[in-house]
């Protein structure tokens, strides 16, 4: 029994962080994570957890030092990179976490060309046209193809600790995806005249965070506006959205490239946090990101901007599930900017 008690409270105390950090307790949830690693909880649970709370918190540098104590005690540190010097070594950088991840994280380019002798971009087969679009990514494969001779392998996700990013030094914040002439006049094409403001809208982010989809019916408090809505949804043909008329941009969501492109011939770009929000960023296009209440780490807390993409305004939900409260608020500024 005295044996079993020290465990059990360490859940209990780990349970306890974790819940005070989905509640944004952020002062708290740090010295609850504090107190679960010292009575026995998973060292590396409990270093995530404050990972967590100092990029919520804009620390980066605090973020890096859970993220070198995690690689320290790693059993296979060798496997990716574990803090070696990159300077003039062969490198594969692996995007094997979402597009919007990938799109984010390659503003690093530039500076890996410059460091390293070697870069080869390994991305899913469906980002490929993309990635070659970004600044200084001359070489690209996909998992399909036979990788190259490297040195040191890195995950996307690495680059901010690799490059030791601090808040007030993010590379490349605007403007760093450039795409083709030809496709940009495609999407042109096929968006037809323009007589209103073009609005693209994304309202679902998949099954792996169920919170972040916004339920369609939310919309229909902007069925008013005098605004052309088009459909950037990847798998829905919706063209009436409880009162809210769009035009259908499928054909252009067949590819990222083309879905880039769409983006970049929009006036406005409304979207949970998923690819299109990230890709209106990186083109430097306004949009409007709507977030659940306990928002990824990227958005921070307490701000309705991003340091990542100046050109994004973040609408955040006052309590878990309240979308109305965010529809209402996007109305409003919708009206400042285009009424």
């Amino acid at each position: 029994m005295l044996i079993a008690e020290p465990g059990a409270r360490a859940v209990e105390l780990l349970e306890r962080a974790e819940c005070l950090l989905d509640e944004r307790s952020l002062d708290s949830a740090w010295q609850s994570f504090i107190n679960a690693e010292s009575a026995g909880a998973d060292p590396d649970r409990c270093g995530a957890g404050r990972w967590q709370i100092a990029m919520l918190r804009g620390d980066f540098e605090s973020a890096w030092k859970e993220s070198d104590a995690i690689r320290t005690r790693a059993a296979h540190p060798e496997s990716f990179w574990s803090g070696e010097d990159i300077d003039d070594r062969r490198v594969i950088l692996r995007c094997l976490h979402g597009f919007g991840d990938a799109v984010q994280m390659l503003r690093y380019a530039p500076q890996l060309a410059a460091r390293a002798a070697n870069v080869v971009y390994e991305v899913a087969p469906r980002m490929l046209p993309l990635v070659r679009c970004f600044k200084d990514v001359s070489n690209a494969i996909t998992w399909n193809d036979v990788s190259p001779e490297w040195d040191l392998q890195i995950e996307l996700m690495e680059l901010p600790q690799l490059f030791r990013t601090t808040i007030s030094e993010l590379p490349l914040a605007r403007n760093y995806l450039n795409l083709p002439e030809s496709s940009l006049q495609l999407a042109a094409d096929s968006l037809g005249p323009r007589r209103r403001p073009r609005v693209g809208l994304v309202w679902s982010c998949g099954d792996w965070n169920p919170s972040r989809n916004v339920p369609p019916h939310e919309f229909a408090g902007l069925a008013a506006l005098d605004v052309e809505f088009w459909n950037l949804e990847p798998q829905s043909s919706t063209k009436d959205c409880f009162g809210l008329q769009m035009s259908d941009a499928r054909p252009f969501t067949d590819g990222l490239l083309p879905l880039a492109a769409t983006i970049a011939n929009l006036d406005l770009v409304i979207a949970p946090d998923t690819l299109a929000a990230h890709l209106a960023g990186a083109l430097g296009k306004p949009a409007f990101v709507m977030l659940q209440y306990a928002a990824d780490w990227r958005w921070m807390v307490e701000r309705d901007d991003s340091p990542w993409y100046p050109s994004l305004h973040l609408f955040r939900q006052p309590a878990p599930g309240d979308w109305l409260s965010v529809i209402e608020s996007i109305k409003t500024n919708l009206h400042g900017l285009v009424m």
